[in-house]
């Protein structure tokens, strides 16, 4: 199976940050908390390999516990999809603890379900399920050790009152998942910890959820996931909005009921800020995020298949599943994201436009269940990994081969995306955060809206993240 663990390199990332709190003095003992506060924000990412064919791996981070103490940093488990983090991070808590000094942390999983793209040579055993050559299956793994405790590198950690501290810890994927495609914790090598700059603004990935409460300077959601979450807008706060559901384009617009995708970050003081808000659809509306496998224009009308991640209001829907999306006369079609550098012939008005890799909500118009009817499509960010092929300084592009098997495995097959950058994209992981440092051979993540050109697919990357190959 040494050709399989290949492909499904990776790594995942939880970062705990310590923020300041309130409280008298800043005595500390070992494992015994004192009176002053810190509060400690919770969080994950994941660094894929280039050519990865796991389309999702969901999972519960059912608990993260620091001790000594039994000091829980996650009051509730929270299901991620380590598939979707590529560039982003996911906000997983926010809890206020008493200051002290920790010897270890245990991290403990529950629930996982992958999604795969078999491009090995023959049959998969998926967990006693069979998946065909060139077939999207998705399992249930094995879960054999559901924990990891971790009491070397940063240990022990010692949390005060009044500062910023931030904990990154690096879970390997090839440890992670087995070799027969089982999940397991058991092996000490998962983790490497590290420590975060005390003044970290981290941008998170985007929060698919219906807005529960309305407030001056406050949006309250509750996610796809079912986690409730607060959202701070500022002046900076960019609305996106349809004309006809309101013009205005600003905070007015936002609606208890609506569903929408905000882009959010995590400033160095704390909380949940928007830095863009997108109207996906409206009170009471079905609607579907999820992966373009394809699409089948043989028919009357066209039908595109769609991996579902998440979903609100879609009935008989779960994500992991694969939709059948009728794509009708009456289907709209917009760009959802809100700021992106411009692509030379990129659009996205018709079902022509629709290509394998992109990312997209599906409103629900008719039908339930795997096959239903859209009645619009907004293009979502995707996030391409591959190594850079070639660099044009002059037009800012990038050239990026060495692409998954969902794209090598399209009709026909993708084998290069140019990355189309600008003056707002922001550079991550590099020598220096700017284009200058990006050069051929390096190992990169682009996200942005995909499109298809006359030149070939090209993304308008609002980031560009450098990452290490077969961690």
């Amino acid at each position: 199976m040494n050709g399989l663990r290949r492909w499904i390199t990776g790594g995942l990332v939880l970062s705990v940050g310590m923020l300041s709190g309130c409280g008298a003095g800043n005595s500390t003992v070992a494992g015994t908390t004192t009176g002053e506060s810190a509060t400690v924000n919770f969080l994950v990412t994941d660094t894929p390999p280039s050519a990865v064919t796991v389309l999702s791996f969901q999972v519960q981070i059912a608990s993260a516990v620091l001790q000594p103490g039994n000091v829980s940093i996650l009051p509730r488990p929270v299901t991620v999809d380590l598939a979707q983090l590529a560039t982003d991070t996911a906000f997983l808590s926010s809890e206020v603890i008493g200051s002290a000094t920790f010897t270890s942390m245990t991290v403990s999983l529950a629930n996982p379900q992958v999604t795969l793209m078999n491009n090995t040579a023959g049959p998969l055993s998926l967990n006693g399920q069979s998946c065909a050559v060139g077939a999207v299956c998705t399992y249930v793994p094995a879960l054999d050790q559901a924990s990891l405790t971790v009491s070397s590198g940063v240990f022990p950690l010692t949390v005060t009152a009044n500062s910023t501290t931030g904990l990154a810890m690096d879970l390997s994927i090839p440890d992670l998942l087995q070799s027969d495609l089982s999940v397991s914790m058991a092996s000490g090598a998962l983790a490497n910890f590290s420590l975060l700059p005390g003044n970290t603004n981290l941008e998170l990935g985007d929060v698919l959820g219906t807005v529960t409460a309305v407030s001056s300077g406050q949006i309250a959601v509750t996610t796809a996931f079912g986690d409730s979450l607060t959202l701070t807008t500022g002046s900076g706060t960019i609305y996106s909005y349809p004309v006809a559901t309101c013009a205005g384009a600003n905070s007015a617009c936002v609606a208890v009921g609506q569903i929408v995708s905000a882009d959010v970050s995590l400033p160095g003081e704390g909380g949940l800020a928007v830095n863009s808000l997108s109207y996906v659809g409206a009170s009471g509306s079905a609607v579907v995020k999820g992966l373009v496998l394809g699409v089948d224009k043989s028919g009357a009308e066209p039908v595109a298949s769609v991996l579902v991640q998440r979903q609100i209001g879609a009935t008989g829907l779960t994500a992991g599943q694969i939709a059948f999306v009728t794509l009708g006369a009456a289907t709209t079609y917009a760009v959802g994201t809100v700021a992106y550098p411009s692509v030379a012939g990129g659009a996205f008005t018709s079902e022509g436009d629709l290509v394998t890799g992109q990312e997209v909500f599906v409103g629900v118009a008719s039908g339930s269940g795997t096959a239903f009817g859209a009645g619009g499509l907004l293009l979502d960010a995707s996030q391409v990994v591959g190594k850079v092929a070639a660099v044009d300084a002059a037009s800012g592009l990038v050239s990026v081969n060495g692409l998954s098997g969902l794209f090598t495995g399209a009709r026909p097959p993708v084998r290069t995306v140019s990355v189309q950058t600008g003056p707002s994209t922001t550079y991550d992981g590099f020598s220096v955060a700017d284009f200058g440092a990006i050069a051929a051979g390096d190992f990169v993540v682009a996200k942005g809206p995909l499109f298809a050109t006359a030149g070939g697919n090209a993304v308008g990357s609002s980031e560009v993240r450098a990452r290490s190959l077969g961690n």
